[in-house]
């Protein structure tokens, strides 16, 4: 059930079969069905999830009550609210399945059981951690370092899928663009 999982991690840092019995252990699992949310504004991230399958995104509301993507998940992607849980306070984003889905759960509390066991969780989570930190920063480049054309582009080559599966409206807010422009950018490279 777990195997996906298993196998991402092992990419990150080579896990024994008694530590993953172990890690195993400590996971839940969750389904949730489309426009479901895992994570509301206002509720406090209380762990970190694996997305087994479907897809997601997270998102906040601005003062105007518009809706802003800031990212999407697809298969064997970690998700979580750092700042949230990290500090156990009120998340300002929303994460909303876009199809069903099912995530693995791992609970803060129970992670930090792990972190005081072995050095070798501790070396883990960290690289967990970097890897999702380098994503979020990859993210803000690429909105004030691209015009909307390249944002768009980069993706085409970069991230396929969020092209292939990601309704307009939520692509182009995440591109930070109105859903017309997209819509000019798509013609004109079609053309």
């Amino acid at each position: 059930m777990y195997e996906a999982l298993k196998q991402t991690l092992d990419k990150i840092l080579k896990i024994t079969d008694d530590d993953w019995a172990i890690f195993e252990s400590i996971l839940e699992t969750k389904k949730l069905k489309k426009k479901e949310y895992l994570l509301r504004e206002g509720q406090i991230c209380r762990g970190i999830y694996f997305l087994s399958e479907g897809i997601m995104r997270t998102f906040h509301t601005n003062n105007d009550g518009k809706e802003i993507n800031t990212a999407f998940y697809f298969q064997n992607d970690f998700l979580r609210e750092i700042e949230s849980m990290t500090h156990t306070i009120p998340s300002q984003k929303n994460i909303q399945t876009l199809k069903d889905s099912t995530v693995f759960y791992i609970d803060k509390s129970k992670l930090q059981r792990l972190y005081e066991k072995s050095e070798f969780y501790q070396k883990l989570g960290r690289m967990i951690l970097e890897k999702l930190t380098i994503s979020e920063q990859k993210y803000s480049s690429f909105l004030t370092t691209y015009s909307p054309k390249e944002r768009y582009l980069y993706l085409v080559e970069n991230r396929p899928e969020c092209i292939e599966q990601i309704p307009l409206q939520y692509l182009a807010s995440y591109l930070g663009i109105s859903r017309e422009s997209l819509s000019r950018i798509r013609k004109r490279i079609q053309s």
